[in-house]
């Protein structure tokens, strides 16, 4: 697994949310409101299953239920939708620790496009 490029010096734990907006294709086709399903992943790292499944928790109690913000847009709120379980990786930095701890959570909420 490539934990994407993490500057060197960085310490652990690593977290970082990627935002799966969907294309043209995917959005609703009514004409006259435009809604979307957006998915959120959150990857982190540390070098403990016990230290991952700990941020793991702290991030879901952060962002579970949380509203975002986004111009143009009436956001209904973060639900998490799914979490792996820890797994072993090694790290694509020369500098970190070499055995990482890694999971996955899920999250997804509704964005309509206001008029």
């Amino acid at each position: 697994t490539v934990l994407c490029d993490v500057p060197s010096g960085t310490n652990l734990p690593w977290r970082s949310l990627s935002v799966s907006i969907p294309g043209s294709p995917e959005r609703s086709d009514a004409a006259t409101v435009q809604s979307a399903v957006v998915r959120v992943q959150a990857t982190i790292a540390t070098a403990t299953d016990q230290g991952t499944l700990r941020h793991a928790d702290e991030m879901v109690q952060a962002l579970e239920g949380a509203t975002p913000v986004a111009a143009g847009w009436s956001c209904g709120p973060l639900l998490q939708v799914g979490m792996g379980s820890p797994y072993m990786s090694e790290a694509t930095v020369q500098t970190a620790n070499k055995r990482l701890s890694v999971i996955h959570i899920s999250f997804a909420f509704t964005a309509v496009r206001l008029p």
